[in-house]
């Protein structure tokens, strides 16, 4: 029986994460945003909101020095709980944006895989609308990185994550990246990190579903190396931190 073509793309990818770093797997995403420094903040914030003790990461940020003395006794008021507009992250898309086939190019070796990835990768615009349709996160950042976040969290875990949990992960991430320096990034910029966590998002959720459908182990957990080596080389984050911020 020969291995199905899908497979054979989801191994190429899941390699190609997997690998030690080299400079065609450094996508524009982790070069053009600090990134890492957004979605710390967001898991600050959240620890904040709920009265929790602060992660580690917090203590190097100025912002918050001080904050876990103060949540004994006065109440803190992180980022998220900032009065922003819903849509604060919303922004006019770019024609012409092609970062989703660089990400393709990046992680396939022949032209045959390149083009099948790219495919594939179109398919996280499509399940992002069909999920969140009707809430009015489309073509904003902050709907696009929990789209990715909540993908890693079902590929890894299996679970769907609770509505509620969704909706406090996107409040948190609009109020946060409306404060940040994201909101002063030209659209095309934008464009192009909104398109790109699509399409990071995609990619493995796809593959893990194909791969729970055909009862196929070996796939589902290269599904969940690809997730974690987007975790990685996109947001500079463990898995695990990003999963914390829905819970």
């Amino acid at each position: 029986m020969k291995p199905r073509p899908l497979a054979f793309a989801c191994l190429a990818v899941a390699l190609a994460l997997s690998a030690a770093p080299a400079a065609h797997a450094q996508f524009w995403l982790a070069n053009s945003v600090n990134n890492n420094q957004i979605v710390e903040w967001a898991i600050c914030d959240s620890a904040l909101k709920k009265h929790q003790p602060l992660p580690s990461i917090c203590a190097k940020y100025p912002k918050y020095s001080g904050a876990k003395s103060r949540q004994g006794s006065a109440s803190p008021t992180p980022v998220a709980s900032v009065k922003v507009s819903p849509t604060a992250t919303r922004f006019i898309p770019v024609a012409g944006d092609d970062s989703v086939k660089q990400l393709a190019d990046s992680l396939g070796n022949t032209p045959q895989e390149r083009q099948q990835i790219l495919q594939l990768a179109t398919a996280g615009e499509q399940l992002f609308e069909k999920k969140y349709k009707g809430k009015g996160w489309d073509h904003t950042i902050a709907g696009a990185m929990t789209f990715f976040i909540v993908s890693v969290h079902i590929v890894r875990t299996g679970k769907q994550p609770a509505a509620d949990a969704e909706n406090s992960l996107y409040a948190s991430l609009n109020a946060t990246l409306a404060q940040s320096d994201i909101s002063k990034a030209s659209s095309k910029d934008k464009t192009a990190l909104y398109n790109t966590l699509l399409a990071c998002a995609g990619l493995p959720l796809v593959f893990y579903v194909d791969g729970r459908q055909n009862n196929n182990a070996a796939q589902i957990e290269q599904a969940k190396t690809m997730a974690t080596g987007f975790s990685r080389k996109l947001l500079n984050m463990e898995p695990e931190a990003l999963e914390g911020m829905l819970h």
